[in-house]
């Protein structure tokens, strides 16, 4: 207990001894105090003297909050180092930047490194060995579509030269200055880093013992979920007895497998004509189904075995667990039950052994084939909003938005389409036709309007942390004659919470390419204003709730005034709202109660109007 004026508040601790396992130090950095040979170490900031309201305290459950509230980089070195050095095992830890925390003298002793040496040195580039680059981004991708911890498996380099096999973990985190990433390395000497495109599938013992563990962790945390696919090789006993050597080209399709996979995925090759992979953090059964067209994908390019060519398809079943499972093998045998079912369908099926997932599965396969098909035949749409100035009562920009002109259901906004395309590849395609699309539309509502004359585009988060993104669509900008300066980007606020080092260097190369940013939706629920200065933002979108607070939208207006952020209010529906936004000093409006959402030709004949 801590001694309060008013009200006593509870402290939870975490006690351990030595030998500490590697794998508890994600946990150990976590906790709010830790209880080592009799020493009590709190989290930085967290002190009998610190009087913390109760309110005051994140939820036990939050990392990444307990990390802003109490993981300032100057407080926690003591704590660090001492947690390390309970650690046998070598261990490094630091950011997913490439800085370094430190690591343990077993580390030290193991690497060749002096403590000042390895704290200069940055582990990405300096340590990491050379395929990393690689296997990084399918991590970070990874932690994009879950974010939850990632594990793998690299190699570290000693000052030697040499390189020593490690297991890795990175997690969420933040510290004061906003870094999302953090990791810890340690020593495996049982483990050889397997090559991610290695033609050897991973043997059927480990993936049943990884199954196991994924078993165990499902029923400890209610909230964590993989998934299990079994793949089959359609009409498998007609295509292998065209196959003269059968082991090489299960080498082919394994490799072709493993390709499509992240480094923490387990594959195995049970038997000749199945295939059974573990999916491990897969959030919902949508991506499980992306890694299974992804295979199909790759499996569906033909094989050249010796002076032929042979082509295979495949059908896969799947299981996402937990689903009330106590049993691995039960696990696989309802994935083989709905592997039969796919089999009996056709060729190139995908069949969830659940029958609600499944139903959603279908939901997906079917809007992503219609969403491709939509494009080739000219269904999809843009569609548009004015926002006005409220000061000067013009019409000084748009905010583009994409409709779906569906053969049975008639116009479908983006919101029942969207949230199905950006798991798949197909929302690379519809945005790029979007970007383009809406230029050209601008560059017509500019001949009336003047080149002042803004356009506001959504981006989804894979193609705003896409390489290459920022180029494509400066290029288009250009081929249209536009200023990049009239483009403005909006991203969504969460976003700036789990990947604020990654969209600040994003930011910064938007920023210089003169396009500029706003953060849609803003509530100040995911970043305080205080962090705001980080990012090279033009302005916020309002959301409806701060729009409603007079109090807190003075505050903002008072802000914006002496950043120079605009302040932007969409969705506004009625007069009074309105005229409250007016004398708040709100830049920009949009919603019915000034224009409504309408075609490009509609727009330019109302532009037209107004003018």
């Amino acid at each position: 207990m801590l001694a309060s004026e008013h009200t006593p508040s509870m402290v939870f601790f975490t006690l351990i001894r030595s030998p500490l396992r590697p794998e508890a130090l994600g946990a150990l950095l976590t906790s709010p105090a830790v209880i080592i040979d009799s020493d009590v170490y709190l989290r930085p900031g967290l002190s009998s003297e610190a009087k913390r309201p109760p309110e005051a305290t994140p939820p036990a459950d939050s990392v990444l909050d307990g990390f802003v509230e109490y993981h300032r980089l100057a407080q926690k070195n003591v704590f660090m180092e001492e947690v390390l050095s309970q650690l046998e095992t070598p261990v490094l830890a630091g950011y997913a930047d490439g800085r370094i925390l430190g690591g343990n003298e077993a580390f030290l002793n193991l690497c060749g490194y002096s403590r000042y040496d390895l704290v200069t040195r940055n582990w990405t580039i300096d340590l990491a060995s050379l395929d990393f680059q690689a296997l990084q981004e399918k991590v970070f991708a990874s932690l994009l579509a879950t974010g939850r911890m990632q594990e793998f498996h690299t190699e570290l380099q000693t000052s030697k030269g040499a390189y020593v096999p490690c297991n890795v973990s990175v997690f969420l985190h933040k510290d004061e200055k906003g870094r999302p990433l953090f990791f810890s390395a340690h020593y495996n000497p049982a483990t050889s880093s397997p090559d991610p495109k290695s033609s050897q599938p991973t043997s059927s013992h480990i993936f049943s013992d990884s199954l196991e563990l994924a078993l165990k962790r499902s029923i400890r945390h209610p909230d964590y979920a993989f998934a299990v696919l079994v793949m089959g090789i359609d009409n498998a006993e007609q295509v292998l007895l065209q196959i003269e050597d059968q082991q090489a080209f299960l080498e082919l399709l394994a490799k072709r497998t493993v390709n499509c996979l992240r480094t923490l995925d387990i594959p195995a090759c049970l038997d000749s004509e199945q295939f059974s992979i573990l999916l491990d953090n897969v959030t919902d059964v949508i991506g499980a189904v992306r890694v299974a067209q992804r295979i199909q994908e790759e499996t569906a390019r033909p094989f050249r075995l010796g002076q032929s060519e042979l082509r295979v398809t495949c059908s896969f079943g799947v299981v996402l667990a937990p689903r009330n499972y106590t049993d691995e093998k039960d696990i696989l045998q309802d994935a083989q039950t709905a592997l039969s079912r796919a089999v009996q369908r056709g060729e190139r099926q995908i069949v969830i052994f659940d029958d609600r997932q499944n139903s959603q599965a279908v939901q997906f396969l079917r809007i992503e084939s219609g969403l491709r098909s939509a494009l080739l035949e000219n269904e999809v749409c843009m569609h548009y909003q004015p926002i006005v100035h409220l000061g000067a009562g013009t019409i000084s920009g748009v905010e583009a938005f994409m409709r779906w002109n569906h053969k049975r259901k008639g116009l479908l906004r983006a919101e029942w389409f969207l949230p199905f395309a950006e798991h798949s590849d197909v929302v690379f395609e519809l945005e790029a036709w979007a970007v383009r699309r809406a230029c050209s539309a601008l560059r017509r509502f500019q001949q009336v309007m003047g080149e002042t004359f803004f356009l506001g585009l959504n981006v989804s988060l894979k193609n705003a942390l896409r390489l290459g993104f920022l180029e494509e669509l400066i290029e288009v900008v250009l081929e249209h004659g536009l200023s990049p300066a009239s483009i403005v980007l909006e991203v969504r606020e969460e976003w700036l919470k789990y990947f604020a080092e990654r969209f600040s260097n994003v930011f910064a190369e938007v920023n210089k390419a003169g396009v500029g940013i706003v953060v849609d939706h803003f509530d100040a629920t995911h970043i305080s204003l205080a962090d705001l200065h980080r990012f090279p933002l033009r302005g916020l979108k309002l959301d409806t709730a701060l729009q409603n607070d007079q109090g807190v939208l003075a505050s903002l207006s008072s802000i914006a005034r002496s950043t120079g952020l605009i302040l932007v209010a969409p969705g506004v529906e009625d007069k009074a709202r309105l005229q409250s936004l007016q004398d708040h000093g709100c830049t920009y409006a949009q919603g019915d109660a000034l224009a409504p959402v309408m075609d490009e030709t509609a727009l330019l004949d109302y532009l037209q109007r107004r003018s």
